[in-house]
């Protein structure tokens, strides 16, 4: 029994931008530096 399944899967970054991110904005640098102290 040759069955052969044939279907298109989307790739994962269709209609995604895709390339350089946008640089980190000074809240989110804040939120990370403050995450960042609270383990310590």
């Amino acid at each position: 029994m040759n069955i052969i399944a044939t279907w298109s899967r989307q790739p994962w970054n269709k209609g995604k931008l895709v390339g350089q991110k946008i640089p980190l904005r000074l809240r989110d640098i804040w939120a990370i530096r403050v995450r960042g102290h609270a383990e310590i």
